[in-house]
């Protein structure tokens, strides 16, 4: 029995209850609740500025907590990186600027929203459904940790790299525009992430000599760019102000409404977001795209999402939020880290001495069911200033670009300056800022650049590591039980605009009938 389950076992027979009343007594506290909601609040703001998401944020908090008790130090951070993810959809939906990677799912249908005047109603939806995510993932972890520890050490490079193709044949099905279009877009992603070192063979290539991109072309302020900039140079083409719609607030009761009325897509999609988060390294942008396609395609009018269609709002955040719960499985019970953010979770981890993993669990459950705890209560927090905020948030989109456009471009070029200090992340921003006002001129999708970005350097080195393994042998690639899993799970992907095309067919075929 692997080693995670046993101790996970033998904590449940000696202290579980010890160990909650440990973890409630360090959160309701008078400090504990400061620390909470003083953590949240940052961690909205956080998310809220283009480039400044969950593992930035951590980074920035992690020399605030070197002199404080590590019960304190991770209040801070878990309270911080549930506040980040409901944050970044407020930007994505009032400013189609994505505050994290994966609240890019929630441009497709919360900025149309916006643009029709229901501003306040996406975001009380996005807040809504950020809740239930969060609730549902870290139920799901606190059920099934000791189960699914063994499955997140059964994925191997084969797995990896058919899960990297998965997300990137969603561009296709996700497309709203031209296919064509959209699968060059990615594929220029794909292409960006070849600069800098070769994960195999450790040398640089396609740098042209510029020292620069020996490192690779960082992702914070290639998005930065593409969104931030791109849409700010889009609205002082256009002035006036955000949103042209007499009503850009919306109502926040309707936004409530709509969540419940889609409990189901709520539900299925945290279960994604949860499941995908569970697998170490894979990160929030797959689960949200891949969450989001599944409500695209059980929906019945697929076609009006990307036309501002709540339920995608609805989907994404909820897998958003999940995927944390799932992201904590491998990063607290084998200190593999789930995510970019769980990632710099692990250090904080060390810095404080204590190391992830089942010893972890047997010893000091009482710090991962704070962490735990902390993240529920954090999410909720947040969802509660997003619905009782929301009519504030909503107004922003009137305000005049001579007042926003300056306001969003500094924050921008800061936080694509604040990663590494590099005056040279700026002047990429700009760059990608150009490429992507050329995009959303030519109604080309930014999202998947952004996703082949983020999914072409995982496919590429896992595929070249599983060759490594089978010394060259490409069977690895399709004996494996969960490769075979996964290589009928990407069909069913490709098969579905298929599906779609002969669904609508069927369904004008029916209506002309009728006539």
């Amino acid at each position: 029995m692997p080693a995670a389950t046993i101790a996970f076992g033998v904590v449940c027979q000696m202290g579980v209850s010890t160990a909650l009343r440990a973890a409630l007594g360090t959160v309701f506290t008078p400090l504990g609740l400061v620390l909470l909601v003083g953590a949240t609040l940052l961690g909205v703001l956080m998310g809220a500025l283009p480039g400044l998401g969950g593992p930035v944020a951590l980074s920035l908090l992690i020399p605030l907590t070197f002199d404080s008790e590590p019960a304190s130090a991770f209040m801070i951070m878990a309270a911080a990186l549930g506040g980040v993810n409901f944050g970044g959809s407020v930007t994505a939906i009032l400013f189609n600027t994505p505050g994290t990677a994966p609240n890019a799912a929630t441009l497709f249908d919360g900025h149309p929203l916006a643009e029709q005047g229901r501003a306040n109603e996406a975001i009380a939806a996005s807040a809504v459904a950020s809740a239930a995510g969060a609730v549902l993932g870290f139920v799901l972890f606190s059920v099934l940790l000791p189960v699914l520890t063994p499955l997140a050490l059964a994925f191997w490079s084969p797995e990896y790299f058919w899960l990297a193709v998965i997300g990137l044949a969603t561009i296709a099905v996700a497309s709203t525009g031209s296919v064509l279009a959209d699968l060059t877009a990615g594929a220029l992603g794909v292409a960006f992430t070849f600069h800098g070192l070769n994960p195999i063979t450790g040398g640089v290539r396609f740098t042209g000599s510029i020292r620069y991109l020996e490192s690779g072309i960082p992702l914070v302020p290639a998005i930065v760019g593409l969104f931030a900039i791109a849409e700010m140079a889009r609205l002082f083409a256009r002035e006036g102000t955000v949103i042209t719609a007499a009503n850009a607030a919306g109502d926040r009761i309707a936004g409530l409404q709509a969540t419940a009325s889609h409990w189901r897509t709520a539900l299925s999609c945290g279960l994604i977001g949860w499941a995908v988060g569970v697998i170490p390294g894979v990160g929030g942008t797959v689960a949200n795209f891949v969450a989001y396609l599944n409500a695209k395609e059980t929906a019945a009018e697929p076609s009006s999402f990307g036309q501002g269609n709540i339920a995608g709002v609805v989907a994404s955040e909820a897998a958003n939020d999940a995927k944390d719960g799932g992201s904590l499985v491998p990063t607290l019970a084998l200190g593999i880290p789930g995510s970019a953010s769980t990632a710099v979770l692990l250090g904080a981890f060390l810095l404080h001495g204590l190391t992830p993993g089942p010893l972890l669990i047997a010893e000091r459950l009482d710090v991962v069911l704070l962490i735990v705890i902390t993240l529920v209560l954090s999410n909720l927090i947040a969802s509660s200033i997003g619905l009782l905020g929301s009519n504030v948030l909503a107004r922003l989109t009137r305000v005049s670009t001579d007042v926003l456009v300056p306001l969003v471009l500094v924050t921008a070029v800061f936080g694509a300056f604040v990663i590494r200090g590099r005056l040279a992340d700026v002047v990429l921003a700009a760059g990608f800022g150009l490429l992507g006002y050329g995009m959303a001129r030519l109604d080309v999708s930014r999202v998947a650049l952004v996703l082949g970005l983020v999914l072409g350097g995982l496919a590429e080195s896992n595929f070249h590591r599983s060759l490594q393994i089978s010394s060259g042998d490409y069977a690895i690639f399709y004996t494996r039980p969960l490769s075979v899993l996964l290589i009928i799970a990407l069909l069913i992907v490709l098969s579905l605009p298929l599906y779609r095309a002969r669904r609508e067919r069927s369904k004008a075929d029916r209506s002309s009938s009728k006539q």
